[in-house]
């Protein structure tokens, strides 16, 4: 299967961000119990930010949480925020 979000197929070896992961998991279970806080994943083009974030996202499913995705468009003439 593959997620619309990536062309990464779900399901693949996810290496190297075990530090990341542990933080991003552990906020997320702090949210849940009531200590949210708010985190943005921000970096250079292709370092794994979309896969990092579909991780999470599969970590708080399997939690109960319902995710919701958001984009914004960098394409020429698209208004500012």
């Amino acid at each position: 299967m593959v997620d619309s979000r990536s062309t990464q197929p779900l399901g693949s070896v996810f290496v190297g961000r075990q530090r990341e992961m542990a933080e991003l998991t552990a906020a997320l279970d702090d949210a849940l119990s009531g200590q949210g806080r708010l985190f943005m994943l921000v970096g250079e083009p292709g370092i794994g930010k979309t896969r990092t974030t579909q991780e999470l996202t599969s970590y708080a499913e399997q939690q109960g949480v319902q995710v919701f995705w958001g984009r914004c468009y960098e394409d020429e003439g698209t208004p500012p925020y």
